[in-house]
């Protein structure tokens, strides 16, 4: 029996591919997040990613988390992006921004910067691709330097396909590909992104990785789960409740 080559199939959206990439392909990611979003990884280093978000009764670590000095850029990679994806890391970015990572007492002043890589499209259908936010102090009505958010919304684009001159676009689809040959037709030539198609082929033949990358997998399958069994849980006990309710209003 033949394997399927989606079953070897590496994700640019899992948080460990970048972390294992970070390292011999960072021209990569950084031409990526550089052209989306104006920010430069070059001098950052991976740093510890074991912080909470504050949920006591389950935590999720953050992805990836890249430090300079005292500059931190924490980055998402939201494959299924909702509401709670998005606090989770708003979480992140306030806890590091406010000392969170700092031994000791001492407060130290830290720009925090939060990259959202969202499988999502921007609202209202617009064609946004990528979005950058300040924090406002609204009783000054000024800007919080230190904190900036940027999502970037990868489902904004549309059959993406090298042509010669949608570098950026030709990445960020990338990311999006559910097996190599979808990379393949979205790299179209263009060999900086064959390079990389090239390179996670040979990485989900690395058997330490798989053991990482799988487990991810996993793990993301089980939170979608505890996701929609809540939503279910919620829904029927909501519509037994509505209808005793119901029924004992109408005796009435």
């Amino acid at each position: 029996m033949e394997n399927n080559e989606n079953d070897n199939f590496v994700s640019l959206l899992a948080d460990s591919t970048f972390k294992y990439m970070f390292k011999d392909y960072r021209d990569f990611f950084k031409k990526v997040i550089k052209s989306t979003t104006n920010v430069d990884i070059s001098e950052y280093e991976l740093y510890n990613n074991e912080i909470n978000s504050g949920n006591i009764a389950r935590d999720y670590r953050l992805d990836i988390l890249l430090k300079k000095d005292n500059d931190f850029i924490i980055i998402e990679m939201n494959k299924n992006a909702d509401k709670r994806t998005l606090l989770k890391a708003s979480k992140y970015l306030y806890a590091i921004a406010g000392g969170g990572l700092v031994e000791g007492e001492e407060f130290k002043k830290m720009r925090t910067i939060l990259i959202n890589f969202n499988n999502s499209k921007y609202k209202n259908d617009k064609e946004a691709i990528s979005v950058g936010y300040d924090l406002i102090n609204e009783k000054y009505n000024d800007v919080i330097d230190e904190i900036k958010i940027y999502d970037i919304y990868l489902a904004s684009l549309k059959n993406v396909r090298y042509n010669g001159s949608n570098e950026k676009e030709t990445y960020l689809g990338m990311f999006r590909a559910e097996s190599f040959e979808e990379m393949r037709d979205i790299a179209n030539g263009n060999e900086e992104a064959l390079k990389v198609v090239e390179e996670l082929e040979r990485l989900s033949e690395n058997d330490e990785f798989r053991v990482l990358y799988d487990a991810e997998k996993m793990r993301r399958k089980e939170i979608n789960s505890a996701r929609l069994d809540g939503y279910d849980d919620g829904y029927g006990n909501g519509y037994e409740i509505g209808i005793t309710k119901g029924k004992e209003e109408g005796a009435k």
